[in-house]
């Protein structure tokens, strides 16, 4: 795979005669879109043979849509990735399932994660680091701007519970995994 990769890097950089440092910046960027994306299939079809297609998909999404902006927890492999994925829609999923959650307490927990959200974010990968504080600016509002849209539809939608609550679990979750690292 990471050999097609590279190939396929070379002929985008080749075709529009970039340099060898915008020919890596192709290359990283394909290989992190590709790997996201069967991640991104895996989780769906994981969940969906286990009947929470729904769930794995509003998860997935959702993650998918803040995570780049906000940060947070990130391994350093691709399974290692794929397995934590499981792990965190797995968790989801069942406190989506098994837990109802009156409003008051949805409201509350959903201001409680927009406030780590907007205090923490963005986190800062060491493997690709934003160095320009205008993206870190922009990544920080268009993060806490999508957060909060999230956190409104999951209150539109809270009669539809399922949806409601995995949408809710998503953004905790999220909040959660931005206070991942330690200093020593």
């Amino acid at each position: 795979m990471r050999k097609f990769i590279k190939k396929m890097a070379q002929l985008i950089s080749k075709a529009n005669n970039y340099t060898n440092d915008e020919a890596e910046q192709v290359e990283y960027a394909l290989k992190m879109l590709i790997f996201e994306i069967i991640k991104i299939i895996g989780v769906i079809i994981t969940f969906s043979l286990l009947g929470h297609s729904m769930q794995a998909i509003i998860a997935v999404v959702a993650m998918a849509i803040v995570k780049p902006f906000i940060g947070g927890y990130h391994e350093d492999s691709q399974i290692k990735c794929f397995i934590a994925t499981l792990v965190v829609v797995d968790s989801i999923i069942y406190l989506s399932s098994t837990l109802s959650i009156n409003f008051v307490a949805k409201l509350i927990l959903s201001m409680v994660s927009l406030y780590c959200i907007y205090e923490q974010a963005p986190v800062i990968n060491p493997a690709m680091q934003l160095t320009r504080d205008e993206l870190i600016k922009r990544n920080r509002a268009i993060g806490i701007i999508i957060s909060m849209v999230l956190i409104l539809i999951s209150i539109v939608f809270y009669k539809y519970e399922l949806i409601s609550n995995t949408i809710l679990w998503t953004i905790v979750f999220q909040a959660l995994l931005m206070f991942n690292k330690r200093t020593v």
